[in-house]
């Protein structure tokens, strides 16, 4: 196989709506093929950890076999999240072979109650998710889009995501004909955003996206090596978002889309690269953040409390005081 080390792992998540456990298996292929023109999006390093020998499709299919004995007498609900670090349907990466021997191992084992792929929206095509949906056949079958934002202006200044609100809802209502679900993924405060403007920009874009969407995942930024993002992180003109700033997200959006499936998981959480608070209450927030997740039950949230939401709370004040000004 390719010189990578093994990239899978296990953890307790939601699954399908329930408790239970879920596999993330990211495949070595070659990456995003936006990345590979030199289109990568400000915020992604993702691609750059392709390896630099591509593997053959063969070895990508053991390489899943090998990542589904991490599930062997696990008990309870299974969700497989497959990545790789670019479009699981996109031909240069993964062949339509692949594609379907990978879903067709996965059909055989019984307590794997979900599937999770991920994609870009212009590589979304009905026969390609439709032959996936009748392989695993009764199973949650979930294609996660990064919109990452409703807002055009937005994806294009602050992001370079490379494609428009309407080709989410085009990918969207394929996805859904074809018998599959809708995963969307929202980035909290893109580049050039304030606290305060980044939380609206979210909350815009769950509004907008509600109508096709069956989960949210809100992906809260942190700084990958290697990108724009960085470079204004070490100039003092990026800070990550606040976590208290999650939990108004996720509150606001289980409390006003109740029927959606609203996940988060903070990563690098509490580091100077991670969203973060103070430094004293990141840990136990964090955690209350993923908590919910599990269990989409907002108690989670509500028992935590810290001093440091005061300068929260005047940070996201001052933002709306600014854009006062800015009508007067």
């Amino acid at each position: 196989m390719g010189e990578n080390t093994m990239t899978f792992w296990t953890s307790e998540d939601n699954v399908a709506g329930k408790k239970g456990t879920a596999l993330y298996v990211i495949l070595p292929t070659i990456g995003c093929y936006r990345y590979r023109m030199g289109e990568a999006c400000y915020m992604c390093s993702y691609p750059a950890e392709a390896p630099k020998t591509p593997w053959t499709q063969r070895d990508l299919i053991e390489y899943f076999k090998k990542a589904l004995k991490k599930i062997e007498g696990k008990k309870g609900p299974i969700s497989v999240r497959i990545f790789t670090s670019g479009s699981f349907f996109d031909d240069g990466e993964v062949k339509p072979t692949t594609r379907k021997e990978i879903f067709s191992l996965l059909a055989e084992i019984e307590d794997v109650k979900e599937i999770v792929v991920e994609t870009r929206s212009e590589l979304v095509r009905f026969e390609t998710v439709k032959e996936l949906v009748d392989l695993v056949e009764g199973k949650h079958f979930e294609v996660a889009i990064g919109l990452e934002t409703a807002n055009d202006d937005i994806a294009d200044v602050g992001i370079n995501k490379g494609n428009t609100f309407e080709e989410f809802i085009t990918a969207s209502k394929v996805i859904k004909e074809a018998g599959a679900y809708v995963k969307t993924y929202l980035l909290l405060k893109p580049a050039f955003l304030n606290e305060r403007d980044g939380i609206e920009d979210i909350k815009e874009s769950i509004k907008k996206a509600a109508p096709y969407t069956d989960t949210f995942s809100i992906n809260v930024t942190n700084i990958q090596r290697g990108t724009v993002y960085e470079r204004l992180w070490e100039r003092k003109e990026y800070r990550p978002p606040w976590l208290w700033s999650v939990f108004e997200v996720i509150k606001w959006a289980k409390r006003n889309f109740p029927e959606k499936r609203i996940l988060s998981d903070p990563v690098g959480a509490g580091s100077k690269r991670g969203p973060h608070n103070c430094g004293e209450c990141d840990k136990r927030v964090a955690r209350a953040i993923r908590e919910f997740s599990n269990t989409q039950d907002l108690k989670q949230l509500e028992k935590i409390e810290h001093e440091c939401i005061k300068e929260w709370e005047y940070i996201i004040m001052e933002g709306l005081l600014d854009w006062q000004l800015q009508m007067w």
